[in-house]
């Protein structure tokens, strides 16, 4: 077997196994909801089985690592067996949150393009045809919104109906705001009518909206921030600092004097309040990702907080409870 048969080959076994993994996860999802993340992976210039793929062998690749290195640190099997299965299971989670993420970003840009978009169409004399009006819209430079009218221009020349081509536009893009830029650029393909004035009313709203969420967002930032800074950097240093300082006090002399608690006492409460610290810090990070999320309205949103703020949370506890006085 030479070289390009044995490519063929070793592409035609991770075909096979990407589908069966697809199939394997859609035992365990509903259809729809499958569905949906694969479009959404499509949006992304990307697919169902490149995602799975990725995710597989960089969780299949952290699994072995971590459990050569548990190994290496005699840790205790059940231990081995839980952090094996998590470090399999991150990337898969985290490519799905980046994947989610990077979906609703685009569709956030491609609605704040809604607005001029209309504006545009409100300009063209009246008895324009609307293949014409389609035409501009997708020359004219409108950031990520242009392509999906591209799309929707090719799909009407392929033979699709003008209705059909829209719909398919609102459907893969998923957003309300574009959805109702379509249905009217729909009403007034069918109605005929004079549409002008509407696309002009439409475009105005959507700016007055987009205004004001932008001064509800510029007002939640700072909180949005704060968290972040609290919950990874500030609360677990000041921790970290006082830990480091409580666990440098010389209490030997107490025991001379018969005062105070024994030093084994002192040695399994110290060890239970850093074990409580430690607790304390990842779920004050959690709470701040979950409070982030909810101020973006997007939970999705609280998996990929979380991951950062966690370890990050922790580290900086760990770096200032080294620091001696």
């Amino acid at each position: 077997m030479n070289g390009a048969q044995k490519n063929v080959f070793s592409e035609l076994n991770w075909q096979i196994i990407s589908e069966n993994i697809e199939k394997a996860v859609g035992q365990f999802f509903p259809k729809h909801a499958f569905r949906d993340f694969e479009e959404k992976l499509q949006m992304n210039n990307s697919s169902m089985q490149s995602f799975l793929t990725q995710s597989v062998l960089l969780g299949f690749t952290l699994s072995i690592a971590s459990i050569v290195i548990l190994f290496n640190l005699n840790q205790q099997f059940v231990y081995i067996t839980l952090f094996s299965v998590a470090a399999f299971c991150a990337p898969l989670l985290l490519n799905f949150f980046l994947q989610e993420y990077l979906f609703e970003r685009n569709k956030r840009k491609k609605e704040e393009a809604v607005p001029d978009l209309l504006l545009h169409a409100s300009v063209f004399p009246q008895g324009t045809g609307f293949a014409a009006i389609l035409d501009q819209i997708a020359k004219a430079d409108f950031g990520l919104l242009s392509p999906e009218f591209k799309k929707a221009r090719q799909e009407i020349a392929m033979g699709a109906s003008v209705q059909k081509a829209l719909r398919n536009l609102s459907k893969r893009n998923k957003s309300a705001v574009i959805d109702r830029a379509a249905n009217l650029l729909l009403q007034g393909y069918e109605s005929g009518a004079d549409m002008h004035s509407i696309f002009h009313e439409t475009a105005s709203d959507l700016l007055e909206t987009n205004a004001i969420l932008q001064e509800s967002n510029a007002a939640l930032v700072v909180e949005k921030y704060t968290l972040m800074l609290g919950g990874g950097l500030i609360v677990p240093i000041v921790l970290g600092l006082i830990a480091s300082l409580i666990a440098g006090f010389d209490f030997s002399g107490s025991e001379l004097v018969d005062f105070g608690m024994a030093a084994a006492e002192r040695k399994a409460i110290l060890a239970a309040t850093l074990l409580a610290n430690k607790i304390y810090i990842a779920e004050y990070a959690l709470l701040a990702s979950f409070f982030i999320a909810s101020q973006e309205n997007n939970p999705k949103k609280v998996i990929l907080y979380a991951s950062l703020l966690v370890p990050l949370s922790l580290f900086a506890y760990f770096a200032a409870n080294a620091f001696s006085f």
